[in-house]
Parts: C-alpha cells; sequence; structure tokens
C-alpha cells in the first residue's frame, strides 16, 4: 500500500502544482504513465525524479499482479485536474470519479488479496463507495475548492436551480443553493447505500476499517444536512467525539 500510495501522492502533487504549467504537468505524468506500462530498471534507476517511487511501485506490481490501468486511471484523473476547473453535467463527475476514486478501491482490494474476476460483485460494490467518498468530498470542500478555482458542482444542475457561478463566487447561499446542494447530498446517500454491504463480505482489519470509512462519509452527509447545506460559509468537519462514535459504529455495523 505505501508504494501505490506515494505513487498517488506523487501523481497529486504534480497536478496542484502551483509552479508548473498544465502542459508540463501532463508531460510528468504522462513519463509516469510510461513507467508503469513498461518496466526499464534502467531508466528508472537514472531517474531522479521518480526513481524511488517506481522502484517501489514495480516490485509490488510484480509480486501482486496489480492492474496496471488502475494506475493509469488514477493518472487520466490528475492530468484532467491539471486543465480542467469546471464541468458541464453530473455524468462528467461521475465520468470523474471512475478514474479519480474508485480505482483506489480497486487497488485495495487487490492489495488484500481479492480478484477482479472470482470477487466481481465487491469490485462493483467498492465502486460505489468509492465514488460516494469522492463526491461526499466534493460537497464538503465546495468553498476550499473555489479558493483553487475548480468548481465540482455541474453546471446543468445550477442552471436547473437558477444558480451560477458568479453567486458561488460570492458565496450566496440562498434556497436554490440549498436544494441544489440537497440534491447532490441525497444522490451521494444513494451510492453509499448500493455499496455499503461491501464490507460484510471482507475480511479481518479491511473489514472493519472500510465500515469507518463509510461511516465518515455518511457523517459529512449528515453534518451538511445539519448545517442546512451552507458549505459555503461554513467548514464541514467532524469533531473528535463523533469520529470516536464512527470508530464505534464501524464494530456493530449492520
Amino acid at each position: 500500500m505505501y508504494s501505490i500510495y506515494a505513487f498517488a501522492r506523487t501523481g497529486d502533487n504534480i497536478a496542484d502544482s502551483i509552479y508548473l504549467k498544465p502542459q508540463d504537468k501532463i508531460d510528468k505524468l504522462d513519463e509516469m504513465a510510461e513507467l508503469v506500462m513498461k518496466l526499464d530498471e534502467d531508466r528508472i534507476k537514472n531517474d531522479l525524479h521518480f526513481r524511488s517511487v517506481f522502484t517501489a511501485l514495480h516490485d509490488t506490481i510484480e509480486k501482486i499482479s496489480v492492474n496496471r490501468q488502475d494506475l493509469i486511471d488514477l493518472l487520466t484523473a490528475f492530468k484532467q485536474d491539471a486543465v480542467k476547473s469546471e464541468y458541464n453535467s453530473y455524468e462528467e463527475i461521475i465520468n470523474y470519479s471512475n478514474y479519480s476514486a474508485n480505482p483506489v478501491g480497486r487497488l485495495v482490494l487487490t492489495v488484500f488479496g481479492y480478484d477482479r474476476e472470482k470477487d466481481k460483485a465487491l469490485f462493483e460494490m467498492s465502486d460505489k463507495i468509492c465514488t460516494a467518498l469522492q463526491l461526499a468530498n466534493f460537497w464538503q470542500d465546495v468553498s476550499r475548492d473555489l479558493k483553487m478555482n475548480r468548481i465540482y458542482v455541474p453546471k446543468e444542475l445550477m442552471d436547473k436551480y437558477h444558480y451560477d457561478r458568479d453567486k458561488l463566487y460570492e458565496r450566496v447561499e440562498n434556497d436554490n443553493f440549498k436544494k441544489m446542494m440537497n440534491y447532490l447530498v441525497e444522490e451521494t446517500e444513494k451510492l453509499f447505500g448500493e455499496g455499503r454491504k461491501l464490507p460484510s463480505h471482507l475480511k479481518g482489519r479491511l473489514k472493519f476499517e472500510l465500515r469507518a470509512i463509510i461511516s465518515g462519509g455518511r457523517a459529512v452527509l449528515k453534518y451538511i444536512r445539519k448545517i442546512n447545506y451552507k458549505v459555503l460559509s461554513k467548514r464541514v468537519k467532524i469533531g473528535r467525539l463523533r469520529k470516536i462514535q464512527i470508530a464505534l459504529k464501524s464494530l456493530f455495523y449492520v
């Protein structure tokens, strides 16, 4: 897991860099993709930027038969982050999550010994959970993302609720905004519901960790409702007591 995390963190840092131009980001991420798909020990050994990351990653790929496409999908999401800051439709957000979040769940299941073909239903439930977690993060961080000039609330949905990006930047939290956020929260809750039985099919440590993660994601949605969807003026943050409650709940998850 450490080598996969290092790979993902490296790609994410490139995409979020304030020092690199968009094309420079794409070039570096393309270089990472080449190193994923082709094991070239000499090239890796002499690469000052990615040597440590890929030395460990290729060892992981060979030992547990990691699906390289999952790693490529993550890089696809990072490249999208480098050049795209707004989304037109809800479907585009779901598609982005298919690259940015779902591969993470698939990689975790692979690391813990689950097979993509034999355990197909588990991987499908994992996709639902990972997409839901990605969306919950978006709705939690609407205000924070604005500071980076990123908008994940789809334009088509803003149009439907008679809202717009100018109001978003002005931090307008009128009834239209609240109804729009309510819709997004409820759609995200449905995804959690479709995948929430996944932990009951898992074993060991992963079972309890995933229960806690799902409970944490749903707690974010619950808190957004509690503050009446005012995510532009209030930071959605889970307190220490609530984290303890989530941990305890994960032991008795049904």
